[in-house]
């Protein structure tokens, strides 16, 4: 079980190096090598990030029936390969491919491989073990932004990147070579585990209820989070929020993003995630609600505090609701599925955001109609997560 757990964190960590929050970081950078404006940059990384998303439709099943040594090897060589090419972009096209080789790297394969690992090997801990296997990015998330600034005042950009490809070459892949030794991957017949199930296909897949029931719910946390972030300038001048606060706020988002996690492992080992999956956009609500309330600055902590919360909870319902619906033979390929589903809802959201906005609703506006849609998605959707109802989830 420590062997899993250890994997799960060393890949999500790693995994960030294809993240949003640390490809920003280089946004500067990016421009001038690239001669191109911000704008041109961000339709780029959306461009890729679409792309990559929808390849892992196909690519999540076509893992499972790979060996996981080799889908590691597979994993890590796009991922360097778009650690190389960061370094050394000239223009749009190079960048382009850089973006998609590190966000269907990172973002994406080595946190299926993750958390796919950890709902396969869990047991009756699958809550918990998914929970520590996503602490990995979190701590990405705390640690490595500062770090990237500092070292930037010191050490050339493209020098990172080519350094970040030679430690994925060096350290990350022996590393998680040796770990892998002894995790369950494939599933080729029905094991003594009663989750276990034959593989779908993913035609039955989005022919069933119950995925689209669980995929309303688990969509709803990326997307206003996504949406929420990209224009969190705008309304942060919408509600007189200090400049200064907003890093703060990152860090409250990052700690009750870990709380989340870390409860929501252990509640969802002991009450079940479908049913735990009926409550856990209720601290979102309550956070997107105080927009509208008179609190001040003061809304930003409560803001950023939900939004946090609820998404680290959402961490651990992404692998381990699948698991109990479908079964762990399944994990690869609903996953896979979802995730496309998830970058599709993540590209719209700051869209949406915009246009909310620009009707003149007010960050109060959106707030309310947020709140709304995450108290009544489960409700509605609570009816189809009983994996008696569908055969095929059985």
């Amino acid at each position: 079980m420590r062997r899993v757990i250890v994997f799960g964190f060393l890949a999500t960590f790693v995994s960030s190096f294809g993240q949003t929050f640390f490809l920003g970081l280089f946004s500067p950078q990016f421009q001038a090598a690239a001669g191109i404006g911000s704008t041109r940059v961000s339709l780029l990384y959306g461009v890729a990030t679409l792309a990559s998303g929808s390849l892992l439709f196909w690519l999540g099943g076509a893992m499972d029936r790979l060996p996981l040594r080799r889908a590691i090897v597979i994993t890590l060589l796009l991922f360097v390969t778009g650690s190389l090419l960061a370094a050394g972009v000239q223009g749009s096209l190079v960048l382009l491919a850089a973006f998609f080789l590190l966000r269907i790297g990172g973002q994406g394969l080595l946190t299926q491989l993750a958390v796919v690992s950890a709902a396969r090997n869990g047991g009756r801990r699958r809550g918990a073990v998914i929970a520590w296997a996503s602490m990995g990015v979190i701590l990405g998330e705390a640690i490595l932004p500062a770090g990237v600034i500092a070292a930037l005042d010191s050490i050339d950009w493209r020098a990172l990147w080519l350094g970040i490809a030679t430690v994925l070459v060096v350290l990350v892949g022996p590393a998680l070579w040796w770990l892998q030794h002894g995790i369950h991957w494939q599933e080729r017949a029905p094991t003594a585990d009663p989750s276990s199930a034959p593989a779908l296909r993913r035609r039955t897949l989005l022919r069933t209820p119950a995925f689209w029931a669980g995929a309303a719910i688990l969509l709803l946390p990326p997307f206003m989070a996504t949406g929420f972030l990209f224009e969190q300038s705008s309304i942060a001048a919408l509600k007189d929020w200090p400049a200064g606060a907003i890093g703060a706020a990152f860090t409250v988002f990052a700690v009750l993003r870990a709380l989340g996690t870390w409860i929501y492992g252990r509640a969802t080992d002991r009450f079940g995630a479908a049913r735990m999956a009926r409550l856990h956009l209720i601290p979102m609500a309550l956070s997107f609600a105080s927009l509208a309330l008179p609190l001040g600055p003061g809304s930003i902590w409560i803001a950023f505090a939900g939004i946090g919360f609820t998404n680290g909870a959402n961490s651990v319902l992404g692998g381990a609701l699948w698991a109990d619906l479908f079964g762990t033979a399944a994990v690869g390929t609903v996953r896979g599925v979802f995730t496309a589903a998830m970058v599709i809802a993540s590209a719209l959201a700051p869209i949406t955001v915009a246009g909310v906005l620009s009707l003149g609703l007010g960050a109060g506006g959106l707030g309310l109609l947020f709140a709304a849609c995450a108290l009544a998605v489960p409700l509605l959707a609570a009816p189809w997560l009983d994996p008696r109802k569908d055969p095929a989830t059985r």
